[in-house]
């Protein structure tokens, strides 16, 4: 009778400490998110990464069922906006988008770091952009290889490219310095500012995203020499070069793409980074958003946080540490 006078009690507090844990994980995922969701953009409203982040943010709220705002933290080159979110409270509202030269950058420039590698952690890889070399349509190169020809006769042909130490910078250096093609990379403020001065005369040739490109040459101004990616791809002309078909394996292997991944303070508990992986699965299985990628001009490639974090992250670091070191930026 006093063992079952014992027993008693210690089941029921078995029983409700169970109900309480099994409560709190249910409540744990039910909890996340409950409230607004800041998706920081690290480029001005109007830009190419403003106009993805706001696709994506849609794309968030719908699956996730809060509201998803884009915040803007420009500056830097990212390096205001990868600040802000490493600053900010780790509980999965305050999430980013960036490439990995946004992350990478700050952190090897001279000059104390205003964040470390360790203090992000990647969700996954979304998607990656087009990119491509243009010229006026009335240039005098009908084809990438008259123009390579021609370029390596005449070293010091100009482009226009949005920045030095930019991604597309080095993505064009590396390609000029593997080809022999001896290049001379101009600064601009983006897009617009490439566009007029390649129209103008200015320079003969630019780098810019395939969506500025599309409609430049449907309208008869440009005309696109050469794309880093698959073209059939990219839906334009297969006969365009690019460097699986124009570059030999060497530069094939050096070359940087640009795609965006979305980050998360590391501190962020792992149910949280949990329920943004399996959200972000469900976002790159979407028609609705593979529809507006495709609008957009980029291509859905989606790779999981732990492969972009164990394989692509500390291989792309060794590449842009070599590159600044060979361009004399880094002792």
């Amino acid at each position: 009778m006093m063992e079952e006078k014992i027993r008693m009690p210690f089941i029921a507090s078995v029983i409700t400490i169970l109900i309480l844990i099994s409560f709190g994980l249910c409540a744990g995922g039910e909890k996340y998110p409950t409230g607004t969701i800041n998706n920081v953009c690290l480029f001005g409203p109007g830009s190419a990464p403003d106009m993805f982040n706001r696709v994506f943010s849609k794309q968030l709220e719908k699956h996730v069922g809060v509201p998803v705002v884009t915040l803007n933290k420009a500056g830097g080159g990212g390096t205001v906006g990868i600040s802000f979110l490493v600053s900010s409270r780790p509980d999965g509202y305050t999430v980013g988008l960036a490439t990995l030269e946004n992350m990478i950058v700050p952190t090897i420039t001279e000059g104390k770091p205003p964040f470390a590698l360790s203090d992000l952690s990647i969700i996954g890889q979304i998607v990656t952009s087009y990119n491509v070399l243009v010229v006026a349509a009335d240039a005098p190169w009908k084809t990438f290889q008259e123009f390579v020809d021609y370029a390596r006769k005449n070293p010091g042909v100009k482009y226009g490219c949005p920045g030095i130490r930019s991604t597309l910078y080095m993505r064009m250096e590396t390609l000029s310095r593997n080809a022999n093609l001896k290049l001379i990379g101009v600064p601009f403020d983006g897009r617009a500012e490439i566009e007029a001065a390649v129209l103008g005369k200015h320079i003969p040739m630019g780098l810019m995203d395939l969506a500025g490109a599309r409609g430049l040459e449907a309208a008869g101004k440009m005309r696109i020499l050469f794309i880093f990616e698959s073209p059939a791809q990219a839906g334009i002309d297969p006969k365009t070069p690019c460097l699986a078909t124009a570059m030999d394996k060497s530069v094939q292997e050096k070359d940087i793409d640009i795609s965006q991944i979305l980050l998360v303070n590391s501190k962020t508990s792992d149910e949280i980074k949990q329920a943004l992986n399996r959200t972000l699965e469900k976002i790159s299985k979407d028609p609705e958003f593979h529809a507006e990628a495709k609008k957009m001009e980029v291509m859905v490639n989606p790779i999981d946080g732990e492969t972009v974090m164990q394989k692509k992250l500390p291989s792309r670091l060794e590449q842009v540490r070599a590159f600044y070191k060979e361009m004399g930026w880094l002792k």
